[in-house]
């Protein structure tokens, strides 16, 4: 009789308090890698396993803003980390005036565009020769960030119809081995005509090389035709990217239970410098792959990668991608 008394009271006195909810959902995945031949490791194969736990959280005020926060945390590969820095979790406010997050957020370009498809269980963490800041692995498309960011970002999208529009900044932070105080900047738009997406972006590394700071602007365009999916890029860099231009395409196209992708995507460097295929080397990326829906939420991937560079050997990966 008192519990009920008990659960009784708290409805009454929750009864008009806006709704609040946290959901606990994951992710995991297992499967074997070919790394193919390093020059180090040639000819390796490696079990690859991830298990993460993902916290959302979510609530509307009385005025109707909305707010929440995710993050998180993985047991197998020891990438739990505190979210209160930043580095691990999102929190946002949203409402009339759009959308404010601040975290581990995207830049701008990246948080409209995405990326090509991906290809294999692994998704891209496993790639062929590839550079940082401004430059590609496997199929991500060449977005400027910090790398080993460990501090907090802001990021504001707003949508309205057909247009999108986003914004995005880092803290100041310091990389002991490369920069001081090195600070991202970002903005884009998108425009949505049907199935058709049209968008633009620019990017900005403030202090990430003594010699100067790092631009870049990208263009992306992305369709759908049924059952098929087609993202297609642009990406010229400025001042002190390595980077020159880079063009890529990706097509994901589903038969029933199989889907079916790839993508294909080239690097040009400034003059003397190099992207992984050697000086003034320009490099190619492509890789195909197939998912099978298993149903429950699972998923049976496949996919190989590989590039143009002279001495580097495809590589693949096998293996099932669960969801909770």
């Amino acid at each position: 009789m008192k519990k009920l008394l008990i659960a009784t009271t708290a409805l009454v006195m929750t009864a008009g308090m806006a709704a609040a909810e946290v959901k606990l959902s994951g992710d995991a995945r297992m499967g074997v890698a070919y790394a193919g031949g390093d020059g180090v490791t040639d000819n390796e194969w490696n079990f690859s396993s991830r298990a993460r736990v993902k916290f959302t959280l979510s609530g509307t005020t009385d005025t109707g803003l909305e707010f929440g926060a995710t993050f998180k945390t993985s047991d197998l590969r020891g990438e739990d980390a505190d979210p209160r820095n930043g580095s691990r979790g999102t929190v946002f406010l949203s409402g009339a005036f759009g959308k404010v997050t601040m975290g581990d957020v995207a830049s701008a370009p990246e948080e409209l565009f995405g990326d090509l498809a991906d290809v294999g269980y692994l998704g891209d963490d496993q790639g062929t020769a590839g550079i940082t800041n401004g430059a590609l692995n496997t199929n991500d498309i060449p977005y400027l960030t910090l790398d080993n960011q460990t501090q907090s970002a802001l990021l504001y999208t707003y949508s309205t119809g057909p247009i999108s529009v986003a914004a995005a900044m880092s803290d100041g932070y310091t990389d002991q081995t490369t920069v001081e105080e090195a600070q991202a900047y970002s903005v884009a738009a998108a425009y949505t005509f049907g199935n058709y997406t049209a968008g633009l972006g620019y990017e900005k590394l403030d202090g990430v090389t003594a010699a100067g700071d790092k631009s870049q602007t990208e263009l992306a365009g992305m369709a759908k035709f049924g059952n098929t999916d087609v993202k297609a890029y642009y990406a010229a860099g400025g001042d002190e990217n390595l980077v020159d231009y880079a063009v890529g395409l990706s097509v994901a196209s589903a038969f029933n239970a199989v889907t079916v992708k790839g993508y294909v995507q080239k690097a040009s460097p400034v003059d003397g410098a190099d992207i992984g295929g050697g000086a003034d080397e320009s490099v190619t990326w492509y890789g195909l792959g197939a998912d099978y829906d298993l149903g429950g939420g699972a998923i049976l991937a496949a996919g190989v990668q590989d590039d143009d560079v002279d001495g580097s050997d495809p590589v693949a990966n096998l293996g099932v991608k669960f969801s909770f």
